[in-house]
């Protein structure tokens, strides 16, 4: 992954794209959720589930390497969990949403139908970065863009028809 250096500053690449993840799902949150009274809330849930994540995914590093981490602890700010590390800070993640909406008493439809579009428009940028970054298959970007283009209307299809909320 691509480190990018900013001055005398080195950021990690891979910070880089998932900010711009929590940036696209948020902006699309904004959007879906206008006119809503509980949309601070949801967006507040949002944001506090993606730095968990954040969290989890950088320290699940000493859950898979914990003698690495106690001879020399700086490498948390330098290693992640991987790809097992994604996966435990996402169910985190899932836990932690649904455990705040439950709190609420935001109906499990509204959870889902944010978590979704969450999930798909930072989807879509973090790939589309990837592709930019030379990181990602050609062929791949194009069906991922085919798969966006199609979801996009067949839901603009169904709120026209007025099957779809938001």
């Amino acid at each position: 992954m691509y480190n990018f250096q900013v001055g005398s500053m080195v950021v990690n690449g891979q910070i880089v794209l998932f900010a711009s993840f929590y940036l696209a799902g948020w902006l699309m949150l904004h959007y879906r959720l206008r006119g809503r009274q509980d949309k601070k809330l949801i967006l507040s849930v949002a944001g506090n589930a993606f730095l968990l994540w954040l969290l989890i995914w950088k320290a699940s590093y000493f859950l898979y390497h914990p003698q690495e981490v106690i001879s020399a602890p700086m490498s948390l700010l330098y290693f992640d969990g991987g790809e097992r590390g994604k996966w435990i800070a996402s169910l985190a993640a899932i836990a932690y949403s649904g455990y705040a909406f439950r709190k609420q008493s935001l109906p499990v439809r509204l959870w889902l139908d944010s978590g979704v579009w969450f999930w798909f428009a930072g989807w879509m940028v973090y790939h589309a970065l990837l592709l930019v970054l030379g990181e990602s298959p050609s062929i791949y970007a194009l069906l991922l863009a085919g798969l966006g283009l199609a979801a996009w209307i067949w839901y603009g299809e169904k709120r026209q028809r007025g099957e779809a909320h938001g």
